[in-house]
């Protein structure tokens, strides 16, 4: 068991609704997705909580938390399995 509170550990995936009617999803591991995070940008009168999807070096979407309706984390070791397994089937 870990001694780190689960927003310490990396995130595995995210489910997202910010279409109307429609759902969707970022895993790594998926989609040449290698790293989830949380982060902020500024807001009018504070920061606003942020996760972006990167593939390599380039981010490839970001979401504000009102249109993230799932969070997922994992272990260190379980993202990087994650990422060796889908460097395997490319």
């Amino acid at each position: 068991m870990s001694d780190l509170h689960p927003v310490d550990l990396p995130i595995m995936g995210i489910d997202i609704d910010s279409i109307p009617e429609v759902q969707g999803g970022y895993m790594i591991g998926r989609n040449d997705v290698t790293r989830i995070e949380a982060c902020s940008k500024p807001g009018l009168h504070c920061d606003i909580p942020y996760i972006r999807v990167w593939a390599g070096d380039e981010c490839r979407a970001e979401f504000c938390q009102h249109n993230i309706v799932g969070v997922y984390f994992t272990t260190p070791e379980d993202a990087q399995r994650r990422l060796d397994e889908a460097k395997g089937r490319t």
